[in-house]
Order: C-alpha cells, then structure tokens, then sequence
C-alpha cells in the first residue's frame, strides 16, 4: 500500500456542509468536492427573540440560537442590534463551556446593560468538527441596549460560545475512518456534525476526502489521493452513490482499503447502503462489483470485539473462564511457573506477553505462546502491564514509570527485537512525571497514558528511521481531577476509567475529550484498580473482588461479582 501525503487542515467547518452544492476547498485550490443534492438543513424551531423579553434571557436564548450555523449564524444574529448583526464576524472556532453563567455588572442605566458570562471552557471546536479539549476558564461581557423598545445585543467578541447543553443538542459525535501504517485495520477519526443537515452522507464524504485532523495527520493513510474529486448522490435504486475521479494509479488492494474507509464512514453515520462507488467512470473495485454492503468488508470492522475467553491474574496465576465453565481454571506451562504480575492476550489469543516477578525482585517481561518457552524481552525495576496493536505486530510497556519499551516482531527471525521510542512530550511534563498505565489503541495508532493520576492520550507517528514517535499529550476527563488509577481501551474506541474516588469509581471517555460520563456505582467500591471490557460486558476490580456490568442489562445498572472468581481480587484480562 502507497502511503499518501495527506491534507493537514480541514477548512470546512462542521455544520456549513450543508447547503445545496457542499463544497469543500482543499487551501487556495479549485473546489474538490461537489455533492450534486445537498438540501438545505431544517432550521425549524430554532429559538428566536420574543417580544418584551428580559434582557437576561434573551442573552440565554442567544447562546442557544449561536449552536445553529446555517446561513452564517442567521438565527443568533436576530439577537443583535441591527448595526451589530451586519459587522458580527463569528471566529472559525466554537467554545464549549460546561455552563454558561449569566450576570449583570449592575442596573439598567441610560437604556443599557452590561452582563458578565463566565464558564469553563469543555473545548473548541475547530472547522471539520474536530473537538479539541481545553479546560480553562473563561469570562467575557456583552452589552445590550434597547432598539425599538426591545433588547438587543449592542457589543460582543466574534467569537460563539456554547453551552454543553445546547452543543450536545445540536451536534452528533461521528467518525471518520482511515487505514493504520500496516494496511490492516481502519482508524476513527471522530467529527462533530450539524444533526439538522438532511445529507450526513455528502459531508461525511467531503470530510473525508479532505484528510485526518491534525493530530492524527501522517499517523494514518487516506487511499483518497490529494488531488481526487468526488461527488455523492441517492439514486433512484435507493443506493448511495460515491463517485470519485483521479484513482487511475489506485492498485486493488488499496481500492478495497478505500472502500471499506468509505463503506465504514457511511455505515457508522447511518447511512443506509448499499453503495455505489465508482471511480474514474467505472466500478471502484472489480472483485466487490457495483455495490458495496459492510459485509464485502467486514474484516475490516473498526469495532469489532474479540469474543474469547476471559482470562485473570490472581496471586501469580492466570487463570481463564468461558461462559460455560462454574471455574476458572489455572493455565499451565510458563504461565504457571513463573509468577505473574501482569498480563496481555493478542487478539487472536495465541500470543501471551507477561510481566513476572513479585516483591522487590526486578520484573521480567516474557512473551509467547501459551506451550513451549517464552522470550525474555526485558529486565527492568518495575514494568507496567503489557499491551498489544490489534494485529499483534507491536507490544509496549513502560519501564521505572518512564521509559516506553516497544517491540515489533523482525521478519528476518520471527522474534520481538526493541525498536526506539521518541517519548518528548511526556518529558515535557516534567521530570517527576510518572507513567503508571501505558494502553494502545486496537489498531495501533493511539496511546492511552495515565501519568500522576490523570488520564492523556497521543498518537504514535511512524518516524522514517525506525521506531515511533509519541505525539502531543492531550488531557481528558479532568472532571475526574488527579484520581485515576487504571484505564482501558473499549470496542468502540472510547476509554474506561477505574478511580480512587468512591462517589464515581469508574468512568466512560470520549478519545477527544468531548464526553466525560460516569458508569453505575452501585455494589463497587474504589479503587478500581483495573478495567477491561468486551462488547458484552465490563469487567473491573475494585477493593474488594473482580466484578462486572453487563452491557445489555436493563436499569438500574448492578455490579456483580464475575462467577468463577468469586471472592477474588483479581485483574481482568481480554484478547486485544
């Protein structure tokens, strides 16, 4: 596969795809993509000013008004003086506070009022609907006067600022999807759009076909070529039609790769297939035919989960669970004659990386499959649990808190050799910083760190002498303060979280920071030491015993001890 130069700044801004004509420009370049059916968004029921209203809660609806950018903010600018409403430049960039708190600096003198806003700023987010974390606090005045016997806004930044409330209401978290450095697995990419658009479809694909955000930049590959053009249409059959131009030089591999980066997007943003994607004038892919369904490219499911058998670390052992056995049964060979701290199962579960040692014994890390000898890879103070890429090509840990340790298996002999790790941006923390959870991502392009009890995630870079580099260190879930003490990968590409702090002991992540919420706290006590999920359930050891949610059960949601491990402090283990 042809690695290709992708585009690093999307200039289209989430929720302006959406007129007749979506067009996206790629810099100072012709327009690239043009879909040929676009309606206009439903901008009904959109607040708008009342009548005599106070002046406190027009400047409330105005922010609920800012959260819809159809017509370059049509409906806030109804909350302006006419003169305002005319030089208001609203920035490319919006701000999402938890709360937005409202008061006046004072009483209504000469027919004006000043109102101080404060909030803590959740994020921004950026054109292409990326979601960027920020966590700081903000304050900002806006003034009102009257205007024909009714108030209006007079002074205010050109800047929108939101209310989370009204974020959550107007826009929809949707991924993007792109192809990891091996070819092998695809990488979401999560966007923000406008719900109120009536052609997800045609924006999705525009996004698209302009590239990764910029954090993941060159992290990932697009089949799409810089210069390709597409177009998007429902046809009379009821398909969804993607017809690109300029893939002449595509091979078939990487036309199914971009097919499935396609098939997948859509899919994931409910939009029904099946689809028609055609390049150049002709079929995309000569061995899918005309239409695509997800399962023409259903090994390429971004969430699939492995549905193995559970497995646990229990003073030293390891011992593995299936649904149909009443106890977990120790595993035998190296796993049993060595005793075991920590543990990792690839997602084809037939590698088995292990941290060994106890006390104050220097731990090892040894890797292999479950009969016949390990390797020994590394020797090392203290060594976190490991933790493999989906596809097994690449194993990590961290050694004395601060040294990430990557392996890769050689093609010359078949055995894990190390490879470096460019890991500045953690240094930039401090040299204090401590790495006490190191987690990839399933297809290998993210890490999960949780470094002095709070929770950062980066993506690793492919650098062009060997080895990866750890990208910028982005900070989510500070609603959780410094309490974190364990953290896990899910299916779907969000984190799980165990904490120290009784009152919210477990947690669900968004990877771009946008979502922070809490998971049932009934019969699990902190610190839930570690996490691990599959689709079907999540599983966590808190102070007392290993105990799990599962995931379809009706409210009120009940923690339950894992049956076979009752009684048991043990670490929960799942194929990756």
């Amino acid at each position: 596969m042809r690695k290709l130069k992708l585009i690093g700044t999307t200039l289209v801004a989430c929720g302006t795809l959406v007129a007749t004509g979506c067009t996206t420009l790629p810099g100072d370049s012709a327009p690239e993509v043009i879909s040929s059916y676009s309606p206009m968004p439903d901008v009904e029921d959109v607040v708008e000013p009342k009548d005599n209203q106070p002046s406190d809660l027009l400047l409330r609806d105005f922010f609920a008004a800012s959260a819809h950018p159809v017509s370059d903010y049509a409906a806030a600018r109804k909350f302006l003086t006419t003169e305002r409403a005319d030089q208001w430049h609203p920035e490319r960039k919006t701000k999402v506070l938890d709360r937005v708190f409202i008061n006046s600096d004072g009483a209504v003198s000469d027919g004006k009022i000043t109102y101080r806003v404060r909030g803590n700023v959740l994020g921004t987010l950026s054109p292409g609907g990326v979601f960027t974390p920020e966590f700081t606090g903000y304050e900002t005045t806006y003034e009102m006067v009257q205007e024909r016997g009714q108030w209006r806004i007079s002074n205010l930044r050109d800047a929108v600022v939101l209310d989370r409330a009204d974020f959550f209401s107007a826009y929809e978290a949707r991924d993007l999807y792109f192809v990891n450095p091996r070819g092998s697995m695809l990488v979401p990419d999560r966007r923000w759009m406008y719900t109120r658009q009536q052609s997800i479809g045609a924006s999705m694909v525009s996004l698209l076909n302009n590239g990764p955000n910029p954090l993941l930049g060159d992290a990932v590959n697009s089949l799409i070529p810089p210069m390709a053009t597409v177009r998007t249409q429902r046809t009379g059959e009821g398909e969804f039609e993607v017809e690109f131009t300029g893939l002449t030089g595509l091979n078939p591999e990487a036309r199914r790769l971009l097919g499935a980066q396609v098939v997948w997007t859509l899919a994931g943003s409910d939009v029904r297939g099946p689809y028609r994607l055609i390049a150049d004038g002709t079929l995309l892919s000569e061995e899918v035919g005309e239409t695509w369904r997800v399962n023409d490219v259903s090994e390429f499911d971004p969430r699939a989960s492995a549905a193995g058998t559970l497995r646990a670390v229990s003073g030293g052992q390891v011992r593995e669970l299936s649904e149909s056995d009443a106890d977990a049964v120790a595993m035998g060979g190296w796993l049993a004659s060595n005793y075991i701290d920590s543990l990792a199962v690839s997602a084809q579960e037939n590698m088995f990386a292990a941290v060994a040692g106890m006390g104050e014994r220097p731990r090892r890390l040894l890797v292999g499959k479950s009969e016949g000898a390990p390797q020994e890879l590394l020797e090392s103070k203290s060594l976190t649990r490991p933790t493999w890429s989906g596809d097994a090509h690449a194993l990590y840990t961290v050694a004395d808190g601060q040294e990430i340790k990557r392996f890769v298996r050689s093609s010359r002999t078949g055995n894990l050799v190390e490879e470096p790790v460019d890991a500045e941006s953690v240094e930039r923390l401090g040299p204090d910083a401590r790495i006490s959870m190191f987690r990839i991502s399933r297809d290998g392009v993210r890490a999960a760190l949780l470094i002095d009890g709070k929770v950062y995630v980066a993506v690793l870079h492919d650098r062009e002498r060997g080895g990866v580099r750890l990208g910028k260190l982005e900070e989510i879930g500070y609603q959780m303060g410094d309490t974190a003490v364990s953290v896990g990968w899910q299916h779907d590409g969000t984190l799980l979280v165990g904490t120290r702090a009784n009152d919210a002991p477990v947690w669900h992540l968004a990877v771009d920071g946008s979502m922070a919420r809490q998971e049932s706290a009934r019969n699990i006590a902190a610190p839930v030491v570690a996490v691990a999920s599959t689709a079907q359930a999540i599983y966590a050891t808190d102070g007392r015993a290993l105990v799990m949610l599962n995931r379809d059960d009706s409210d009120p949601k009940y923690w339950r001890e894992v049956p076979g491990l009752v009684g048991q402090r043990a670490i929960p283990v799942v194929a990756h």
